[in-house]
């Protein structure tokens, strides 16, 4: 929630958490559930405020640096890294006997045979030293993100830990028992209990706690919570879930500046765009181009901060999609692509949890919609997309062809211009302003339209010629009915009739009504 106290960090923290279930295969709310139980824990067990609230932060954000390898472990084990990060959460990484046949299930599995075979030596080589690598690169990106979030160093501490080991074989400092960090105790031994009760209910979470009390995790807490199972995760359940983990923050809520808002969203950005190499510095670009095509086009600053916000946010959905389809360069399968086309939705969803994020849910949502009604994951058309919406369509098709992709080199600047200037699924000012903020010259955009109608005015137009009345088009442009009543007039007098036949006859003379068709890709 933002006042004019500022902004509470706990509550758009816990809504970009849901993006760390979807990069595990994690149910919705298991990183909230997750941090109840940790907090439930500390409180039974004598924590202090100060010291609580760094379990609590640390519990939300125990997966935040989970998607920096996820290019690797989809390319070395089967191309599914959110099936594998969900495969390994129970293996203890120190038993060969668990490590390896785990391991062995899935390397190279979308390879042909050779190519598994391969596949397989390379992780019975050189598995163990990778596997630690890659735990301390969650380490150091988590910690990084902590900071960047504005929480303190106790959080990030914690999280720089979370791959140690109570038995001290650990990474990435082989800190043993109480030299881990109470936090760090409290957060993996809460996510392992939600991730096994997920999966196995209440006896499974508390067979796993027992096998792993003393190796992986502080003995003493996995008795308590042994002790105490039942009643703590009734605690740590139920539909009101969200409501009580706001309230259950220990001490005075974190209250930051709302600016801060823009910084969380960057990092939560720069984390999603770690999922693969292709994808690095994608969110923050177009950010910022979407905000300079805004101002460009002379719109308010509280839009132009609204498409900065949404730009850095948009892609957050990606993490519910393996990063094998992201980095496939060949073609997807039909399920393949569906699962592609839904990220924009699941990037609405999440956003839409916090007050503080809602506003610009539908807007982070709308970047792959096109005025055709050939987009994703609405399919809306041109009346439901206002002018934001349009501006980060572009901006987000912009960036993302003058960056490689797999199954394509970069294009280069000034083609990108074209292409973009050629799409008519794509709204003309839109792809102006957003070629200008990227330092092309502004292309007169108006004279493509008959009588100089913008893309706006046609829109308007079309509802016209079918009959709409002023309160009707206002409601299908999401405008006001005065704004509609504007257009029609300058339509009117642009076109020299003034006659809603007559502006129907114009516009079927220059073939108006129906917009152009563009195949969609990747």
């Amino acid at each position: 929630m933002t006042t004019d106290a500022g902004l509470r960090l706990a509550e758009p923290l816990a809504a970009l958490s849901l993006v760390t279930d979807l990069g595990m295969g994690y149910p919705e709310e298991s990183a909230v559930r997750a941090t109840l139980l940790a907090t439930q824990l500390a409180d039974r067990m004598g924590v202090g405020d100060d010291e609580r609230r760094t379990v609590y932060y640390a519990s939300m954000l125990r997966y935040v640096g989970c998607m920096s390898t996820a290019h690797e472990a989809a390319e070395e084990l089967g191309g599914d890294d959110i099936a594998a990060m969900n495969r390994m959460t129970f293996v203890d990484s120190q038993r060969s006997a668990e490590v390896l046949p785990a391991l062995l299930g899935m390397a190279g599995r979308d390879r042909p045979p050779l190519g598994r075979a391969r596949a397989v030596a390379d992780v019975l080589v050189h598995g163990k030293a990778r596997g630690a690598t890659i735990m301390k690169t969650h380490c150091e990106v988590a910690a990084r993100l902590a900071d960047r979030c504005g929480l303190d160093t106790g959080v990030s501490g914690a999280l720089y830990q979370i791959a140690e080991r109570w038995d001290g074989k650990g990474v990435p400092d082989r800190r043993r028992g109480d030299q881990i960090a109470v936090a760090t105790r409290f957060a993996n031994l809460a996510h392992l209990v939600i991730a096994a009760q997920s999966a196995d209910g209440p006896d499974g979470s508390r067979e796993v706690v027992r096998r792993l009390a003393g190796r992986t995790i502080d003995p003493e807490i996995a008795e308590v919570f042994v002790a105490h199972s039942a009643e703590i995760l009734e605690g740590a359940s139920g539909h009101d879930c969200w409501e009580r983990l706001l309230a259950a923050e220990p001490g005075p809520p974190v209250v930051v500046p709302p600016r801060r808002l823009d910084e969380v969203a960057e990092a939560f950005g720069d984390a999603i765009d770690l999922k693969s190499p292709w994808l690095h510095g994608h969110s923050r670009g177009v950010a910022e181009l979407a905000a300079g095509a805004a101002q460009a086009s002379g719109c308010e600053d509280a839009t132009v901060g609204a498409l900065r916000l949404a730009g850095h946010l948009h892609d957050l959905g990606r993490a519910a999609v393996s990063t094998g389809v992201w980095d496939r360069p060949g073609a997807l399968s039909v399920g393949e692509w569906e699962r592609v086309r839904l990220h924009p939705y699941h990037t609405e969803r999440i956003l839409s949890r916090s007050p503080a994020l809602a506003p610009v849910a539908r807007l982070a949502g709308s970047h792959h919609e096109r005025l055709d009604g050939s987009g994703y994951h609405r399919s809306s058309e041109a009346a439901a997309l206002d002018r934001p919406a349009r501006l980060l369509a572009a901006a987000d098709a912009y960036h993302a062809l003058i960056e490689p992709r797999p199954h394509r080199p970069a294009s280069a600047p000034a083609d990108a211009a074209t292409q973009l200037a050629g799409d008519r699924s794509l709204d003309r000012d839109a792809v102006a302003a957003v070629c200008e903020a990227a330092g092309h010259p502004r292309r007169a955009t108006r004279a493509e339209h008959p009588a100089g109608l913008t893309d706006r005015e046609v829109e308007v137009l079309r509802l016209l010629a079918q009959g709409l009345t002023k309160k009707e088009m206002a409601g299908r442009l999401h405008v006001s009915a005065s704004t509609a009543h504007t257009h029609v007039v300058h339509i009117y007098e642009k076109i020299g009739l003034s006659t809603r036949a007559g502006a129907a006859l114009f516009a079927m003379e220059h073939d108006l009504l129906r917009p152009e068709d563009r195949s969609f890709g990747r």
